[in-house]
This record gives C-alpha cells, structure tokens and sequence, in this order.
C-alpha cells in the first residue's frame, strides 16, 4: 500500500477517491473546487490530503486544510483534517491511523503545533483518535423551535438574500467582528467568494443580509431543506441586529423545524429561549484536537483552545 498526496494521484483514481468519501462520509470534494481554492486561497495544506492507494485503488482518505485560530497569546494557523474516510471493504486494517501519521509527520515538519478534527463520540473512529493522541474539546450547543410556534411574520425590514456582490463584504464584517474574539476568528482568504464559485454555497437561498441606512450591519449563513432550517454563523455587531436576523430565518423556514448551532446560541441563549427554542448546552457532534509535540489530555485541551471563553467564536462555517 502507498501513500499519495492530492497531485500524485493520477486520473484514473478519482472515481475511487470520490467513491471512498461518498460510501464512508456521504459527500463528495469535487477536483475542480479544489483547484478553484489553491488558485484563489490558502485554505489547503500544500499536498492537500493524503490517499492510500493498492493495486491503483484509492482505499482511504482524508483532506487537510489549514485555518487561522486565535489562542490568548496569538494567532496561527492549525492543522484542520477533515472527510477521513476508508472504503467499508477494508475497514479495520489500519488504513485511517496509518494516513493520520502520515498527515501529522507532515504538520509536524510544516511547523504545524495543533491538528483537529470533528467527529462524534457515539463513532467507533472516535476511540481511533483518542489513541492517535486526540482529545474532546469543544462540543456546540443547539437550540431548535419546532413549527408550530412559528411567528406569522412573512418577512424582516431590512434583510434581503445576499447577492454576489456581498461576499468579499460580508468577509469582510465576519473578521472585523472576530478581532476581539478567540477561536475560528477569520476566514480564509476570499472564503465567501470562492465558496459560491465552487458552488459549495448559494447567496441567494443560503445567505441573508440585513442592511440598515442602505450598509450592511449583519448576516445569517443557513441550510435550508424541506424538512427544517440550520442556522451555524449569524454575523452582527448589536443584539438587535442578531434578533432580527433569527425573526427572518424563523420566517424564511415557515412550516419546518428551525434550528440554530454553535457561537449564536453560545452568544445569547436567551434570545432562543425567549422565543421557545429547547435549547441543549452541547450535542454530540465534537471538535477533537491534538499537540503535535507534548503531552496532551481533554483538560489540556480546553485550557489550550479555550472554548469556555465568553469571547470564543466558532460558526458552523467553520467545521471542515
């Protein structure tokens, strides 16, 4: 078995590699918006995953990304892995520890000191990153308002679908917000922009954008289905504002579930409870880290990443 980088694979394998992260994680990385984010950005590691490969076949995976955190002593940029992943047919010989070494060999050498990753207790890949050195750090919060207590409101004064000409400014107010702030604290560069060009977000049914006096005060990034509506980054400076971006995604969700996670509910969960979400401290989905160098347990961790700070930021944006 061989360990490739994103470039040493040859085209013939991409079927594989995409078959690899539909079959094990039900998504898909496509090569092209790889492409477009190393050309307009430096989101990706430089060899951008790691595969193992046998016999030409792609049977494991995983993406690295590196992202900008804020610790109390500054900011830097830690190692993000995300979508590991390995074919169900040669599950439990090893081949996600042996790509995680791999990976952490080359953060290490990068001058990388933090690696993360989300994934959920309640998996048996959890226990696999508790012995590669990971540990809990960071568990979101949830509130969730069930259809029947929707308000009648068809729409909010002021707030608007975004338009492609938002984008740079909304990144723009996300990192002006963020600079007081630890955690997840600025995008990567052009991050909105290009995650319209990759289609891996829609302006128009993803995005709301509250303007007051004709200049954007704030917005709200939301995953719309039929069923219900998630709501991960509200983007604004005053209460008000944030108020009424939840009236406007609560309207926009008329007759489905409404749900709002991570730094919104962390921010002000009464505001959510005023209006009659259930509202959970932390769910299952987690945020698990790891030092490249040291000791390391879960209490390390929290004290390290901070994520019981009141000033600790992390929209649903930011999970990779």
């Amino acid at each position: 078995m061989q360990f490739r980088t994103f470039d040493e694979l040859t085209p013939s394998m991409d079927a594989g590699r995409l078959l690899v992260h539909l079959s094990s994680l039900g998504g898909a990385t496509d090569r092209r918006a790889v492409d477009v984010w190393r050309r307009r950005s430096d989101l990706f590691a430089e060899y951008v995953g790691i595969f193992a490969v046998e016999h030409g076949q792609v049977l494991g995976q995983t993406l690295v990304k590196r992202l900008a955190y804020r610790f109390p002593d500054g900011e830097e940029r830690i190692g993000a892995i995300a979508s590991v992943g390995t074919r169900p047919d040669r599950a439990r010989r090893g081949i996600a520890r042996r790509i995680l070494e791999e990976v952490h060999r080359r953060e290490r050498e990068a001058g990388i000191r933090y690696t993360a990753l989300w994934t959920n207790p309640s998996w048996g890949a959890h226990r696999l990153y508790e012995r590669l050195g990971y540990a809990d750090t960071y568990a979101f919060p949830w509130a969730v308002l069930p259809p029947s207590h929707r308000p009648a409101a068809s729409r909010i004064a002021g707030v608007t679908p975004a338009r492609s000409r938002d984008l740079a400014p909304l990144d723009r107010l996300h990192d002006r917000l963020a600079e007081d702030r630890l955690g997840f604290c600025r995008h990567p560069r052009g991050f909105l922009p290009i995650a319209a060009a990759t289609r891996e977000v829609d302006p128009k049914s993803e995005l709301l954008v509250l303007r007051r006096n004709g200049r954007i005060a704030g917005y709200a990034h939301l995953v719309p289905t039929r069923v219900r509506t998630l709501c991960g980054e509200i983007v604004a400076a005053y209460r008000r504002d944030r108020a009424r971006l939840v009236r406007a995604i609560e309207a926009r969700a008329a007759g489905t579930t409404v749900a709002f996670q991570h730094t919104p509910v962390s921010d002000d969960p009464a505001l959510f409870r005023a209006r009659g979400y259930a509202v959970l401290d932390a769910g299952w989905y987690t945020l698990m880290t790891a030092a490249l160098r040291g000791p390391w347990d879960a209490r390390t961790a929290r004290a390290t990443f901070r994520p019981d700070d009141p000033r600790f930021l992390c929209c649903a944006g930011d999970r990779f």
